[in-house]
Protein backbone atom coordinates (compact mmCIF):
# COMPACT_ATOMS: atom_id res chain seq x y z
CA UNK A 1 0.00 0.00 0.00
CA UNK A 2 0.74 3.46 -0.91
CA UNK A 3 -0.23 6.77 1.20
CA UNK A 4 -0.60 9.65 -1.15
CA UNK A 5 -0.97 13.50 1.04
CA UNK A 6 -1.64 16.71 -0.07
CA UNK A 7 0.26 19.81 1.47
CA UNK A 8 0.54 23.49 0.21
CA UNK A 9 -1.39 22.43 -3.02
CA UNK A 10 1.00 19.57 -3.66
CA UNK A 11 0.33 15.97 -3.78
CA UNK A 12 2.97 13.75 -2.97
CA UNK A 13 3.77 9.69 -2.43
CA UNK A 14 5.14 9.16 1.01
CA UNK A 15 4.41 7.15 3.80
CA UNK A 16 5.65 10.05 6.03
CA UNK A 17 4.85 12.92 4.52
CA UNK A 18 3.13 15.70 6.60
CA UNK A 19 -0.99 16.63 5.72
CA UNK A 20 -3.89 14.19 5.37
CA UNK A 21 -3.16 10.99 4.03
CA UNK A 22 -5.25 8.65 1.38
CA UNK A 23 -3.93 5.04 1.02
CA UNK A 24 -4.18 2.84 -2.32
CA UNK A 25 -3.58 -1.03 -2.73
CA UNK A 26 -3.19 -0.64 -6.49
CA UNK A 27 -3.23 1.64 -9.82
CA UNK A 28 -7.14 0.79 -10.05
CA UNK A 29 -7.57 1.84 -6.58
CA UNK A 30 -6.05 5.23 -7.75
CA UNK A 31 -8.65 5.25 -10.96
CA UNK A 32 -11.40 4.33 -8.20
CA UNK A 33 -10.27 6.85 -6.18
CA UNK A 34 -9.97 9.75 -9.00
CA UNK A 35 -12.88 8.54 -10.42
CA UNK A 36 -15.19 8.74 -7.24
CA UNK A 37 -13.43 12.48 -6.11
CA UNK A 38 -12.46 10.02 -3.27
CA UNK A 39 -9.50 12.38 -2.94
CA UNK A 40 -11.19 15.35 -2.17
CA UNK A 41 -12.90 13.47 0.59
CA UNK A 42 -10.22 11.89 2.19
CA UNK A 43 -8.20 15.70 2.35
CA UNK A 44 -11.27 17.48 2.73
CA UNK A 45 -9.86 19.70 0.60
CA UNK A 46 -10.68 20.75 -3.86
CA UNK A 47 -8.24 19.12 -6.18
CA UNK A 48 -7.32 20.81 -9.47
CA UNK A 49 -6.82 18.51 -12.57
CA UNK A 50 -3.14 19.11 -12.41
CA UNK A 51 -2.85 17.80 -8.90
CA UNK A 52 -4.54 14.62 -9.80
CA UNK A 53 -2.73 14.39 -13.26
CA UNK A 54 0.63 14.96 -11.52
CA UNK A 55 -0.42 12.61 -8.80
CA UNK A 56 -1.15 10.16 -11.34
CA UNK A 57 2.29 9.71 -12.63
CA UNK A 58 3.73 9.74 -8.83
CA UNK A 59 1.01 6.51 -8.38
CA UNK A 60 2.06 4.90 -11.27
CA UNK A 61 5.63 5.40 -10.42
CA UNK A 62 5.12 4.12 -6.67
CA UNK A 63 3.30 0.79 -8.30
CA UNK A 64 5.37 -0.04 -10.94
CA UNK A 65 6.87 -3.63 -10.83
CA UNK A 66 4.97 -4.41 -7.66
CA UNK A 67 3.33 -7.69 -7.37
CA UNK A 68 -0.34 -6.76 -6.28
CA UNK A 69 -2.18 -10.39 -6.08
CA UNK A 70 -1.01 -14.01 -5.59
CA UNK A 71 -1.34 -14.98 -9.53
CA UNK A 72 1.72 -12.46 -10.22
CA UNK A 73 3.54 -13.57 -7.65
CA UNK A 74 3.34 -17.08 -8.86
CA UNK A 75 4.24 -16.43 -12.34
CA UNK A 76 7.58 -14.88 -10.96
CA UNK A 77 8.61 -17.77 -9.23
CA UNK A 78 8.50 -19.74 -12.22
Amino acid sequence: MIRCALSAHVATVSRTAAGRGAWLCSYECFRTAERKKAFERAWKASISAAIVRDLDEKVRFAFEGVIINMEQFSSTKG
